[in-house]
C-alpha cells in the first residue's frame, strides 16, 4: 500500500473547508449527468460517483445513447470533465472563476454535441445542500490550492483503504461516493435479509466534513446501532460518536503529528480494523 499511498501535508483546517464546500457544490455537476440520464432509483444510486485512482478523479455513472459518456471531477485542479467510453477526454472546463450556470450552459452544449437531450439536464436534487454561495450566484474560487490536493488526497487514499480492509470480508458493497453528504463509503454485510432495516451491516468510510465534524474525519458505523456499551478505542487516536449516529471516528487533525507514510497508514488501518473487530463482535 505505501507505494500508493499519497503522504497528507497537513494545510490549515480553514483551508481544506474552503476547498470541501466549493467541491461538495461543484459535484452536484458531475452527479445531475447520472440523475438526468439514467433511470431514478430509491437511493439515488444513478447519481453516486466511485474514485478513479488512474484518472485521480471522482467520476459518475456512464450514460449510453448515441454516444456513452460520463462526467468527471479533479478536486485536485478544480476542473469538470466529459470523457468517453475509451476514456478520451470529449470537453473539460475549470471550475476556478466560473458560476454554476456557466458549468450548466457549458454541460448543455456538450450533451447537444453528444446527441443527447439537453432538456433533460438539471440541478435538482433530492435533498438540501448547505447554502454554500456558489449555489446562489457566486462564482467558484479555492484560495489555496494546497487544500484543494489535500482534499484529493485524502479521497485517493480512503479509497486504497478500504478497498485493502473490505478485501479481507466476505461480503461487502461497492465503494462509493454520495453526493448528498460527499462522503466515500463501503459496507461489510453480516447479515443481509433483503431489506436494509433488518439486515445487518457495518459501513466504513470518509468524510470530508458535515455538520457534526467541520474537517474531514474516518469513520466505521453498525446498522443496528448497538445498545452494550461500547468499549475505549482512545490508544487508536478515535472515540466514539453518539449524536444522531453511532460509530467510531477518527479527526483528520488527530493525524497531524504524523508526517510518515508508514505512520498514517498504521494509525488509519488501525482505527478501522479495531472498530470494525468490536462492532463484529458486540
Amino acid at each position: 500500500m505505501n507505494q500508493h499511498w499519497q503522504r497528507f501535508a497537513y494545510p490549515a483546517l480553514e483551508d481544506i473547508r474552503e476547498a470541501r464546500d466549493q467541491s461538495h457544490q461543484a459535484i452536484q455537476n458531475v452527479s445531475a449527468v447520472g440523475r438526468s440520464f439514467l433511470p431514478p432509483s430509491e437511493q439515488d444510486e444513478n447519481a453516486n460517483l466511485e474514485w478513479d485512482s488512474k484518472l485521480q478523479r471522482l467520476v459518475g455513472r456512464w450514460v449510453t445513447g448515441e454516444h456513452t459518456f460520463r462526467s468527471s471531477i479533479s478536486i485536485r485542479d478544480f476542473m469538470v470533465y466529459l470523457v468517453n467510453e475509451n476514456f478520451e477526454t470529449i470537453s473539460s472546463i475549470s471550475m476556478q472563476g466560473a458560476k454554476q450556470t456557466d458549468i450548466m450552459v457549458w454541460l448543455e452544449k456538450q450533451i447537444v454535441d453528444l446527441g443527447a437531450d439537453f432538456s433533460k439536464i438539471n440541478l435538482a436534487y433530492p435533498y438540501e445542500l448547505p447554502a454554500y454561495p456558489t449555489a446562489a450566484g457566486a462564482a467558484f474560487g479555492v484560495s489555496n490550492p494546497m487544500a484543494s490536493e489535500e482534499l484529493s488526497r485524502l479521497y485517493h487514499n480512503a479509497d486504497l483503504m478500504l478497498r485493502h480492509i473490505l478485501s479481507k470480508e466476505n461480503k461487502t458493497t461497492e465503494i462509493k461516493c454520495w453526493p448528498h453528504h460527499f462522503d466515500i463509503a463501503g459496507s461489510i454485510i453480516l447479515l443481509d435479509t433483503g431489506d436494509p432495516e433488518t439486515s445487518k451491516q457495518i459501513g466504513v468510510g470518509m468524510s470530508p466534513g458535515d455538520e457534526h465534524y467541520d474537517e474531514p474525519y474516518f469513520y466505521v458505523s453498525p446498522w443496528p446501532y448497538p445498545v452494550k456499551e461500547l468499549p475505549d478505542i482512545s490508544a487508536t487516536q478515535g472515540h466514539w460518536h453518539s449524536n444522531n449516529w453511532i460509530g467510531g471516528v477518527l479527526r483528520y487533525s488527530e493525524l497531524s503529528q504524523h508526517d510518515l507514510i508508514q505512520d498514517q497508514i498504521r494509525v488509519i488501518k488501525t482505527f478501522y480494523s479495531t472498530t470494525i473487530d468490536i462492532l463484529k463482535n458486540l
